[in-house]
């Protein structure tokens, strides 16, 4: 039973909300590059382009970096290291624990996907202008960092 001096939550008008169905509803609509054409899913292609980016992370950091628990992480890397994508070396200082990086054949793929994924990107946006770009990007940086702020905060 709601309490009639308290406010109403809608939610198409909640921030949070909007945000996270639009976020899904780009990630797999853009999931289709990948899906369709190379078999790879979601949490496959964040590793693959996370490890393009920094050469090799553990699958802890990954985790950190991409967003993913533990368990999607863990999948998704024995997936790709069976499909020949990846490369595990032993890290010395902890032997639970392998650095991961890219084959030659990871790498490929990634070339591959990543000019596709970037002509998604840049139809969506193409309803955009250039400063409500710019105003997008400052807005999402801005929100990222307040989010980061309120989270501090509660720890």
């Amino acid at each position: 039973m709601s309490d009639n001096n308290s406010p109403a939550m809608m939610l198409n008008s909640f921030i949070p909300y909007r945000m996270v169905n639009l976020a899904t509803s780009i990630s797999n609509a853009c999931s289709k590059i990948y899906k369709d054409e190379f078999d790879i899913t979601i949490p496959e292609w964040r590793i693959l382009a996370r490890l393009a980016e920094h050469d090799k992370l553990n699958a802890k950091d990954i985790g950190r970096v991409t967003f993913m628990d533990k368990s999607k992480v863990s999948r998704a890397v024995k997936t790709l290291d069976d499909k020949g994508y990846l490369l595990k070396e032993k890290n010395e200082a902890d032997n639970r624990a392998s650095y991961l990086s890219l084959t030659t054949e990871g790498r490929d793929l990634y070339n591959q996907i990543a000019p596709k994924a970037l002509e998604w990107e840049k139809d969506l946006i193409s309803i955009l202008d250039a400063s409500e770009y710019r105003d997008l990007m400052r807005i999402l940086e801005k929100l990222d960092h307040q989010v980061n702020v309120i989270e501090e905060n509660d720890s």
